[in-house]
């Protein structure tokens, strides 16, 4: 008779229950001139009950390590799939980002540009601005240098003249005072 392994005491591991099969065919007493031997078929019959009481255990063994692979095999598929999903979302928050990026550095040179354009315009009409009161100042000027001119010419002494009568005059036609 068989004895249960010690891995589980309710029913044998088919591994051992098919070897211990084979020892038990393999100590058949052989007939002579055929290929036959006598073997005790009661304990042969015992090994192929204990085996058909273990196959069910096994099956659910074989079943379960399928089922557990599987849990695994999907739960490695869900966490590819989210590290692909985050992988695609950074991504595109990159990408994103980005063209922010890219969005902000365009406008921000179109400021400066408004802005290079505002001060030269600024200064175009601070040099207007400057060149009219120049101007105007220019005009108040002579205006100022005519009249200091003509009060000069009216408070003029007159001309002294020479022991002959006539009028001395400097060299220009101005007169000597």
């Amino acid at each position: 008779m068989v004895e249960p392994s010690p891995r589980e005491p309710e029913s044998m591991d088919i591994m051992y229950l098919l070897e211990r099969l084979e020892e038990v065919l393999g100590a058949g007493t052989r007939l002579p001139f055929t290929s036959r031997a006598l073997v005790d078929d009661e304990e042969c019959f015992e090994i192929i009950d204990q085996i058909r009481l273990s196959l069910p255990n096994e099956i659910r063994q074989a079943r379960k390590v399928n089922a557990d692979r599987d849990a695994v095999i999907d739960q490695a598929r869900a966490h590819a799939d989210q590290i692909i999903k985050n992988a695609e979302a950074e991504a595109y928050e990159r990408v994103r980002d980005h063209h922010i990026a890219r969005e902000a550095e365009a406008q921000g040179e179109e400021m400066i540009a408004q802005a290079e354009r505002r001060a030269a315009q600024v200064r175009r009409e601070v040099d207007e601005y400057a060149y009219r009161v120049l101007l105007d100042l220019d005009k108040r000027l002579a205006g100022l240098v005519g009249t200091v001119r003509n009060g000069l010419h009216s408070l003029q002494p007159a001309e002294p003249e020479a022991p002959d009568g006539s009028s001395v005059a400097e060299p220009g036609g101005q007169v000597a005072h």
